[in-house]
């Protein structure tokens, strides 16, 4: 058989190999083994401090930490403490959520104010061991000052006084309109209702005992008049049902205040009636109007015990002159005047209305409300056919608010007052 050359060379090289691992293999095993020997006895090296200055630290010479200041703009668990405790107190009102803002900073002044420490509105360590101490107070509000007017405020008066003075009708629930300087019929209007509920004087003008209580701590919020019930029954004023001398209507108001002038004309500034009464006199006056009668005046409403007196007074001395006796005129005077405490005056609830310049009977106006009132609650009070049950002669132009339903009923039963009260 022949060998191949090729194969011939690949067997040599193979030898040579071989012999050659045979030769350097004794050598590398000896290497190994006194490296291994090397390490084992070599210590790992250490540092040699004995050339090294000794220090050694002054307790003297400590380093002062830090000082923690809580200001506009900190954002920590600190600034969250700081105000839950604020808020404790009654200093902070906002979200307790650990970021000095504004709010935050605002309530630290008031703290600081009211505990007579420095004002800046950053909480340092002064600041926060008094507010964490059981010192601190609780937060005292800075009651309003009360303005000093230049004059007494009165109707057509305008100004900044004026608007302070809405502002704080406005707070106390007295005044709803706008906060205008202007001090017209809605301002006399809640002055009026202020004076009266708050056991003053009732004028209408903010002068001095005014001023003075509506801007303390002892001014009342307004009470509100709760709607009549429809179920009681009206209230009866005569010569057998007299009113005390000190009565007066819970919340009577000023027609001219509250009457557009369209509507009618009031016969006198002062003339007063209640409020809800005045309000369906309003819408009872309106509807005529839309029928196109429309030339109305209001020739009296509310009248005080002490100016019924005047009245009768005033008609006795009449009468005198003309040559009555004195028991004789005072008769006279009781079939058109009704003595102090019987009017249907006092009740505020009553009103005379009139055509100016003439006779109301037989106006168009007459005719209408002598129609139309019951529907809008007033009655004729005094009318022609119950003289003698009313005790007065007809006044066709005396109207009464007694409201719905029973206005409505008496028209449909034909009874005054003072009958339907007896079977009802």
């Amino acid at each position: 058989m022949r060998i191949r050359p090729v194969t011939l060379v690949l067997c040599m090289v193979l030898l040579a190999a071989v012999a050659a691992i045979a030769v350097i293999a004794p050598g590398t095993m000896e290497a190994k083994e006194k490296l291994a020997i090397e390490l084992a006895a070599t210590p790992t090296p250490t540092a040699d401090v004995r050339s090294m200055l000794q220090v050694t630290i002054d307790p003297r010479n400590t380093p002062t930490p830090t000082p923690l200041l809580l200001k506009l703009g900190a954002q920590n668990d600190e600034v969250r403490r700081l105000q839950q405790r604020l808020k404790e107190l009654g200093f902070y009102t906002g979200e307790v959520d650990g970021q000095f803002g504004q709010g935050t900073q605002a309530s630290v002044i008031l703290f600081q104010e009211q505990h007579g420490l420095t004002a800046d509105g950053i909480a340092g360590e002064g600041t926060r061991t008094r507010l964490y101490s059981q010192s601190a107070q609780t937060f005292i509000p800075t009651p309003t000052p009360a303005p000093t007017p230049a004059s007494l405020l009165k109707k057509g008066d305008q100004g900044d006084d004026v608007r302070r003075l809405q502002e704080r009708l406005k707070e106390l629930g007295y005044y709803a309109g706008s906060l205008d300087g202007d001090f017209g019929g809605g301002t006399e209007e809640a002055v009026r209702l202020f004076q009266r509920q708050n056991g003053l004087g009732v004028d209408g003008s903010a002068g001095k005992q005014t001023f003075a209580l509506l801007y303390s701590e002892g001014a009342k919020q307004v009470t509100i008049t709760p709607t009549p019930d429809p179920n009681t029954l009206p209230i009866l004023v005569n010569r057998d049902h007299p009113i005390d001398e000190d009565f007066e209507p819970r919340h009577l108001v000023k027609l001219t205040n509250v009457v557009p002038s369209s509507v009618a004309k009031i016969k006198g500034s002062d003339i007063e009636g209640d409020r809800t009464a005045v309000n369906a006199l309003i819408e009872m006056l309106k509807a005529a109007h839309a029928d196109g009668v429309t030339n109305w005046q209001v020739s009296a409403g509310y009248r005080s015990y002490r100016y019924q007196q005047k009245l009768f007074d005033q008609q006795v001395q009449e009468y005198r002159g003309q040559g009555f006796t004195q028991a004789n005129a005072v008769s006279a005077t009781r079939q058109t005047v009704a003595d102090p405490g019987t009017s249907e005056h006092h009740t505020g609830l009553a009103f005379d209305l009139t055509v100016p310049g003439t006779i109301f009977k037989g106006t168009p106006e007459q005719i209408w409300l002598h129609k139309h009132c019951w529907d809008y609650g007033f009655i004729i009070r005094y009318p022609e056919d119950k003289e003698k049950i009313t005790g007065y002669i007809a006044e066709c132009w005396h109207v009464r608010y007694v409201g719905l339903p029973h206005s409505q009923d008496m028209r449909d039963r034909n009874l005054c007052l003072e009958e339907y009260l007896d079977v009802n």
